[in-house]
């Protein structure tokens, strides 16, 4: 039975994780159903994850840890590392409708997100510490990079549940909404109207570690040339 829903219109795929009784908590299946839809996905300009039921997800579904060896855990640590960092580098914009809860490993594929969007209510946390382990996903990462060391420190190592609100003060979450669903579907019909060659750039450009201005004026030379710059460009100046 599939525990990943997908649709596809107007150039936006949703995938929706459906594990409602487990709080769409993430399995290697859950993994590989995302894995197959990025497969899928290649024309698409905006990806929206999202979880069933208002709530995203309660992260890594721990019942698959109680009798695993320290080689499959490594292994689903790298699966889920690469399911992440395709995310991260899609050639496509990607969002997270924060519906009621992202914890543990729900946070970190969030996190992977480029555009998360939550309400005020919305309860956040990376609280694998709490069982003994820590975020195994490049959560520890990419929060620092958003939010800083400062806080990425207090929230791995406490463990604490933050609020959507705090978590807009932090710079983890991107937006604030009522309603996180309703948002983040106008937000990516908006977005899938913007240049998917400019998207791809943009995106490679803020990927790297250190600024390269030769490598931003290369892919600036490439973009402006693109069919969709011509047109946006020429629609521009009739207006």
């Amino acid at each position: 039975m599939s525990v990943i829903r997908t649709e596809s219109r107007d150039n936006i795929l949703f995938i929706t994780i459906d594990r409602v009784a487990k709080k769409n908590s993430l399995t290697m299946d859950v993994v590989d159903e995302i894995n197959a839809a990025l497969d899928h996905a290649d024309n698409e300009r905006v990806i929206v994850f999202r979880g069933e039921g208002g709530f995203f997800s309660a992260g890594a579904d721990v019942s698959q840890f109680r009798n695993i060896s320290s080689e499959e855990a490594a292994f689903f640590s790298r699966k889920g590392n690469e399911m992440m960092d395709r995310i991260q580098n899609f050639d496509a914009v990607s969002l997270a409708a924060l519906e009621g809860g992202a914890y543990g490993g729900g946070l970190e594929l969030a996190l992977s997100c480029d555009i998360r969007v939550a309400s005020p209510t919305t309860k956040l946390g990376l609280t694998e510490i709490n069982l003994g382990i820590f975020p195994g996903w490049g959560g520890l990462k990419r929060i620092s990079v958003l939010a800083g060391k400062g806080p990425a420190r207090y929230v791995a190592l406490t463990g604490r549940v933050v609020t959507g609100t705090d978590a807009f003060s932090l710079g983890i979450v991107s937006a604030l909404a009522d309603d996180p669903a309703d948002y983040t579907l106008k937000l990516a019909s908006e977005l899938s109207q913007k240049s998917k060659e400019s998207i791809r750039r943009i995106k490679k450009l803020l990927s790297r570690d250190v600024y390269q201005s030769d490598e931003e004026s290369r892919l600036f030379g490439e973009v402006v040339v693109t069919r969709d710059a011509r047109e946006l460009m020429e629609k521009f100046l009739k207006r």
